[in-house]
């Protein structure tokens, strides 16, 4: 079983799963509107920036905080991370964990920065740390990284990783200006307000080292090299920003994909990732990777395995 498996579910109990929220953005208000009316679950708190601020769907006032501290006072069973900031994702994460409180995460930036330390201390406290939805938005990444390790050492890494940079990339092939591939992103819930993150390929990195760590342990690669995605870059056949990773090396960039069957026709903002093992065998998964639903759908299933 490796590091990041080692968890434990609730006790059989009756009532329902006590759920603190920190984030009601894209993927948080995802999270707050399908928790909403499931009898198994009960959103205790929900941790915002700005109390006043329209948000859709609208919490209930009484469980609005602002300060993270008073989220992890409502005695949760588990918080989930959909903040955007690592800083005060990685603080609350490390709290609630030491408290004895699981948590499913979304705030990749905030996991990688401290994966395996984060790991042993949910072992310690005898509690789950789930990050399924860190990585692939709705296709089992780190599942089938997983499953590829438990089948022989795994050799190589390679994965489209960010749904909203190949959501671009497919529109800049079809000759869409840049601006206008990345207004049509954002409206389409696909990127944030500020896209930085998956044009700077940050977004990527982050989540090809969280799949490097599963694979390789901690000594698992990150990445060295990172090419952002500019106006100035005119895609020419089927590009792809192309994570890789291998035991001693990682990086990700915008590669010609065209004779690869995989990473060739991928449409929208679908992803796919393909793990190759020392025997050869391969292993392989493709699905959205962008937007609230898939991310959503990911975090539920961390919540559902707790229950």
């Amino acid at each position: 079983m490796g590091l990041l498996e080692l968890e434990r579910g609730l006790a059989t109990s009756t009532r329902p799963l006590r759920v603190a929220l920190a984030g009601c953005g894209v993927v948080g208000g995802g999270v707050l509107k399908r928790l909403g009316g499931d009898a198994r679950f009960e959103v205790v708190g929900v941790l915002v920036r700005d109390a006043g601020k329209p948000r859709d769907p609208a919490p209930d006032a009484r469980l609005l905080v602002t300060d993270p501290a008073a989220l992890l006072a409502r005695e949760p069973d588990v918080l989930v991370d959909a903040l955007s900031d690592p800083s005060t994702g990685l603080a609350l994460t490390r709290a609630a964990l030491s408290r004895g409180v699981h948590v499913a995460s979304a705030n990749k930036q905030a996991v990688v920065e401290d994966l395996f330390p984060l790991a042993r201390q949910a072992h310690r406290s005898g509690v789950r740390l789930g990050i399924a939805a860190c990585v692939g938005g709705g296709a089992p990444m780190i599942e089938t990284v997983r499953a590829a390790r438990a089948h022989a050492p795994i050799v190589a890494i390679e994965a489209v990783l960010n749904g909203t940079v190949n959501f671009l990339l497919n529109r800049l092939a079809q000759g869409a200006p840049f601006a206008a591939a990345v207004a049509e992103a954002q409206a389409l819930g696909l990127a944030e307000a500020d896209p930085s993150a998956d044009l700077s390929g940050r977004d990527a990195a982050a989540k090809l080292a969280i799949l490097a760590a599963e694979a390789f342990g901690p000594q698992g690669p990150r990445p060295g090299v990172v090419q952002p995605l500019t106006a100035a870059f005119t895609p020419g056949g089927a590009v792809r920003q192309l994570a890789r990773a291998a035991p001693d090396a990682a990086s990700v960039r915008l590669v010609d994909v065209d004779h690869d069957p995989l990473f060739a026709d991928l449409p929208g903002e679908t992803n796919a990732l393909r793990v190759t093992c020392a025997d050869g065998r391969i292993f392989s998964c493709t699905g959205p990777g962008a937007g609230r639903e898939p991310t959503t759908d990911s975090v539920l299933g961390d919540l559902l395995a707790l229950l």
